[in-house]
């Protein structure tokens, strides 16, 4: 019975390494992109610029911003959980 718990925990334990680490590489990547560098050149050519265009396009960039703290501060927050197991 006991082997079987441990061999369970085994798999959880693997699953989660497969998890964190395709999370791991997928923010990675999500940094190396060129997407908001080409927004950046699109909104600098005259014209782009309406109050609604400018409405719009900062609300995204707000909200992208946000997703990202929050990406940040749950990263924080799972590491010191993690850190935490174990220790009184």
């Amino acid at each position: 019975m006991a082997e079987q718990v441990l061999e369970g925990h085994a798999l959880e334990l693997r699953e989660l390494d497969k998890k964190i680490t395709a999370l791991s590489d997928a923010l990675a990547h999500l940094g190396k992109g060129s997407t908001l560098k080409d927004v950046v050149l699109i909104i600098r050519k005259p014209g782009y610029t309406t109050p609604a265009e400018f409405k719009f396009t900062l609300g995204l960039v707000d909200a992208m911003q946000g997703q990202v703290n929050l990406i940040t501060q749950l990263g924080e927050s799972l590491l010191a959980g993690a850190q935490a197991v174990g220790h009184k």
